[in-house]
């Protein structure tokens, strides 16, 4: 009988030991959360410059002011995406109190007057004010286009590797179809489907002697090319 006393006696003691544990770990919750989890997360960017990550980190830190256990994590994804600079990113968390996050930069692929200024485009679509002039080689874009429709359009340029430093402008008309002008002077007249194979019709003609001195290819009929010699 007196192994079992033993037993049940050692059960009591490990049973009071739980309990305290618990308790104090209640107790001491804030104590916990302040020494080792800080409640001031500190955001730390990487891809931006130093004023451009200072003005994400600002509207980062107004929507996050809990520790890193309490981020709004749909806020924190709708605020860089909200950055016209922002093509992609990839946030991590490093305990105990910082978020890194590394951000691919997007880059400018051309120029647009809106409301009555000149601004740069992205190449995530987006806008941003044109404040250098060392982009000046960059293809102006004319036409009332949405997002969508440009992405479209720089997709199938840059599958087909097509330069656009010999680019002059690019024209965009209600029926959803594009035009595009080249500094040697050729107009491209595309259709408003199939961009890609009809980008693709084009490196082959300009290098068809027989379309060298032409300075507009119709390409908007399937299977028919219309030029002007």
């Amino acid at each position: 009988m007196i192994p079992q006393q033993k037993d049940k006696k050692n059960k009591s003691i490990y049973i009071y030991i739980l309990l305290f544990i618990l308790v104090a770990s209640v107790n001491n919750k804030n104590i916990y959360n302040e020494k080792l989890f800080p409640n001031k997360l500190i955001f730390k960017i990487i891809g931006l410059s130093y004023i451009d990550s200072q003005k994400l980190i600002r509207d980062l830190v107004d929507t996050n002011s809990d520790n890193i256990f309490k981020i709004n994590e749909k806020k924190i994804i709708e605020k860089i995406s909200e950055n016209n600079l922002v093509l992609n990113f990839l946030a991590k968390k490093k305990y105990p109190d910082e978020i890194e996050i590394i951000i691919n930069k997007a880059t400018y692929v051309g120029k647009i007057y809106k409301n009555n200024k000149l601004s740069l485009i992205g190449s995530n679509g987006k806008l941003v004010s044109d404040n250098s002039n060392i982009l000046k080689d960059l293809p102006y874009f004319y036409g009332d286009f949405k997002t969508k429709e440009f992405l479209k359009l720089l997709s199938a340029i840059n599958k087909i590797q097509l330069d656009t430093k010999i680019i002059s402008s690019f024209y965009f008309f209600p029926s959803g179809r594009w035009d595009i002008k080249f500094k040697d002077g050729l107009l491209l007249k595309l259709p408003n489907k199939d961009l890609m194979n009809s980008l693709s019709k084009l490196l082959i003609l300009k290098n068809d002697q027989n379309f060298k001195n032409s300075k507009m290819i119709d390409l908007r009929i399937k299977n028919i090319v219309i030029t002007n010699d």
